[in-house]
């Protein structure tokens, strides 16, 4: 019985939100249609920053795990010269070494 009444309390609350969901996007479409633009939008900016920053961290690591490896030290240090250029010009900005780790 508890189910029963919860599944209808359930079902009546989520129609008088859409109600007034659906009376607000008629009465001010601006505000809802630049809302949702906004949210859209930032999340898009979101997914395209993680997407970056994966990307340069994956390249990253793959020149450490590559300077690991190497047994040519002039390769290794043309590799550790990449590496340099790397935190130079990424995305976090340039990533001076300091002797704290900070």
């Amino acid at each position: 019985m508890i189910t029963s009444w919860l599944s209808s309390y359930r079902t009546y609350c989520l129609s008088v939100i859409g109600v007034h969901v659906l009376l607000f996007t008629f009465f001010f479409p601006v505000v809802v249609f630049y809302t949702v633009f906004v949210t859209i939008t930032f999340y898009f900016f979101f997914c395209w920053c993680n997407l970056v920053h994966e990307i340069e961290e994956s390249n990253r690591n793959h020149l450490l795990e590559l300077i690991q490896t190497c047994n040519n030290e002039q390769t290794r240090s043309i590799l550790c010269y990449e590496l340099y250029l790397h935190d130079q010009n990424s995305i976090a900005g340039d990533r001076a070494f300091n002797g704290h780790g900070i």
